[in-house]
């Protein structure tokens, strides 16, 4: 399996949470395999693949990310990851359909890091204290609007960036043949879990806003400009 290996790279890795740039992984491209349950739906937030890339990308000049879409069929998602094991991806970080569907994958020799929910067999995982990340119906932005109107009372926010974030941080670390920064062994997996929190209408700005999640002119446009005048958000 191809790994980099020069004790610069490792110090690197080791020290990806204050910024470093990993000059480079190998000549040779090293892959991360990203498979994802279902990019088209806008209420999965197990992953923002955009941030995963990015980070992968920032923090190891030669690696590249390839992106398998499963559109929510499983038996697509098995396929794609027999796929990625013949294209010589070097580690798979996976957003499972169904987690116990890829015990083929698991035992292929490939590293996998699954993400959102735990893979039977994987290396690692990334994922939420609670288990299962929370489904809603549609994105933050719609589920927050709906808060700030009153149809809803309240959302549960999950840290998508910052789970796809230490997910790219696991990946790359595998690259480099580094050990990642310290989790917690859960059910025999080293493991990094996040919380999520419910957000309430007298939340919506500290929580969501403060973090990046939605943007305070697309929460308070249109049907709820008039709302956030009266509750003194803008």
């Amino acid at each position: 399996m191809l790994r980099a290996r020069s004790s610069s790279l490792a110090l690197a890795v080791a020290l990806v949470a204050v910024g470093p740039l990993l000059s480079a992984c190998t000549a040779d491209e090293p892959t991360v395999a990203l498979l994802v349950a279902d990019g088209t739906d806008s209420s999965s937030r197990a992953v923002d693949v955009d941030v995963f890339t990015e980070r992968v990308e920032a923090t190891c000049d030669e690696c590249r990310v390839r992106v398998y879409d499963a559109e929510g069929d499983a038996d697509a998602q098995k396929s794609q990851a027999r796929q990625a094991e013949a294209t010589s991806a070097d580690v798979v970080v996976v957003v499972p359909v169904e987690p116990d569907d890829l015990g083929t994958l698991t035992g292929s020799g490939l590293p996998v890091v699954s993400l959102g929910e735990l893979v039977p067999g994987s290396d690692r995982h990334v994922g939420l204290r609670g288990g299962a990340v929370p489904s809603q119906s549609g994105s933050d932005l719609e589920a927050a609007r709906d808060v700030l109107l009153g149809e809803e009372e309240s959302m549960t926010y999950v840290p998508t960036r910052a789970m796809s974030e230490r997910a790219a941080d696991v990946a790359v670390a595998f690259l480099a043949d580094a050990p990642a920064a310290d989790g917690e062994v859960v059910d025999g997996v080293e493991s990094w879990l996040y919380r999520d929190r419910e957000v309430t209408v007298d939340s919506l700005t500290s929580v969501l806003v403060a973090q990046g999640v939605v943007d305070l002119d697309e929460l308070c446009s249109g049907t709820t400009e008039k709302r956030c005048a009266r509750l003194g958000l803008r």
